[in-house]
């Protein structure tokens, strides 16, 4: 299959960020953020679609690449089966539903997506694994390994990132909060004034707490990243002596 570096999937992001920010629906405004169901709709040409995915809510999105009828027992709508005709996400209808999860709503929505221009881009050489089954999912709480062992799902989260975050946007996000030199240490208990900018910035944007802090980082913006656990913060090494 193909494997494209980040550079490449960067390139290829700012490419859809351009013809994004060219639709009829955009031309002439200011933008502040991407809108991946109009990205998806008017740009890719797919359809969106929202339905129970799991039981369990393990299960954020799935999309596929040709005609696919899938079991869906745990959603009341089309009799438990849905077909999938190759041109829609289907999105976990919980994260439509809740505002707290609007971030990884969109995200999801910018991951399936991916998926979608990559083949695209590359309709031979991508998504072409023999015996691959005709589905891509995204999963909650997936585990970033290295090495990266499914080039598919790693380039589809690094393209949604560059998709969803492209650095023109998050740049001027940032400048627009007075950040634009980055943040030095990011923690919301003892660099509360940097840290609420920082939520300011990913409610503007549009996505998650989390995906944020991961693209600045990219970008060289943030230094020290306490946001999983800013307690973190006070931890003291020793050494091997306990001194």
């Amino acid at each position: 299959m193909k494997r494209l570096s980040r550079k490449d999937l960067e390139l290829l992001g700012n490419r859809v960020t351009k013809a994004y920010m060219e639709l009829p629906e955009n031309k002439g405004r200011q933008i502040f953020r991407i809108e991946p169901e109009l990205l998806c709709e008017q740009l890719i040409g797919l359809k969106i679609d929202y339905r129970h995915l799991s039981a369990d809510g393990s299960i954020l999105g799935l999309t596929a690449f040709e005609g696919v009828g899938i079991d869906l027992p745990w959603d009341d709508a089309d009799d438990g089966v849905y077909y999938l005709d190759g041109k829609t996400v289907l999105i976990e209808s919980d994260l439509r539903d809740s505002i707290e999860q609007s971030g990884r709503k969109n995200f999801t929505i910018a991951h399936e997506a991916s998926h979608q221009i990559l083949k695209m881009v590359y309709p031979r050489e991508y998504g072409t694994r023999p015996h691959a089954q005709p589905l891509h999912f995204c999963r909650a709480n997936s585990i970033r390994k290295r090495p990266i062992s499914d080039w598919e799902e790693w380039q589809s989260n690094t393209l949604a990132s560059f998709v969803l975050l492209p650095r023109v946007l998050v740049e001027q996000a940032m400048n627009l909060f007075d950040i634009g030199g980055g943040i030095k240490i990011l923690n919301r208990l003892f660099y509360k004034e940097d840290y609420d900018k920082f939520v300011c910035m990913s409610e503007l944007l549009g996505c998650s707490k989390t995906a944020l802090a991961i693209r600045m980082k990219q970008m060289g913006y943030i230094g020290q990243d306490y946001l999983d656990n800013p307690y973190r913060l006070l931890d003291v090494e020793v050494d091997d002596y306990g001194e």
